[in-house]
């Protein structure tokens, strides 16, 4: 089988996995049955812990997927080991609606485990994708044509991701139902990522015109 169609068909294949999860995380919005009108208001409310945790995790699914495509854009040949990556990868985001559903359910609750779990699955998946960028330009699957400081700023921004949820696990044993707090990280980190990535290349460009 050709290279060209092998990897046509994973990446089809990726795209019905992800869409597929994006389903499944839906089907935990639900109200309890049979509610009265005047308890409607009470149930909505009881029910922010699920709709956080399913538009957090539709948020990094959508934004996996999204750098998925964008990853398989200039990753232009197929092998086996490229395939078994991206299998570990979908094993990870198949199994993300499961702790999203044990996070809805007992975030709340005074123990560390939901957010440790949810904080693991995430961190696998982006380390993951970290590791096929990476295996992908080393095994030269990729656009021969990509600057190698294109590779270090998507690897860099790989890696900020997976640090501040590996980083809420030893600290959710003393913050509980409060870990997802830590997750709002993302955000400097990620700037701190894509400034350094660029500092990065600055400097490198300057040593090249010197």
């Amino acid at each position: 089988m050709e290279s060209g169609t092998s990897l046509e068909r994973m990446v089809f294949f990726s795209d019905a996995v992800f869409a597929i999860a994006l389903t499944l995380l839906a089907l935990d919005l639900k109200l309890p049955e049979n509610i009265a009108a005047a308890q409607l208001d009470g149930a909505l409310i009881g029910a922010l812990p699920e709709l956080f945790a399913y538009a957090l995790s539709f948020v990094i699914i959508a934004k996996t997927w999204l750098s998925h495509h964008s990853d398989f854009a200039l990753i232009r040949h197929f092998n086996p080991t490229l395939a078994w990556l991206n299998l570990a990868l979908l094993f990870f985001i198949a199994m993300l609606p499961a702790p999203t559903s044990v996070l809805s359910e007992y975030g709340d609750d005074p123990t560390p485990w939901p957010s440790i779990l949810y904080a693991a699955n995430i961190a696998a998946i982006y380390l993951l994708m970290a590791v096929i960028w990476s295996y992908a330009r080393h095994a030269k699957l990729m656009d021969p044509g990509m600057a190698a400081h294109v590779h270090r700023r998507v690897f860099s921004a790989r890696m900020a991701v997976p640090m501040v949820f590996l980083l809420s696990i030893p600290a959710s044993f003393a913050l509980n139902a409060y870990t997802p707090l830590i997750w709002l990280l993302l955000l400097p980190a990620s700037w701190v990522s894509r400034w350094m990535s660029a500092r990065s290349h600055r400097m490198a460009a300057t040593e090249v015109d010197g």
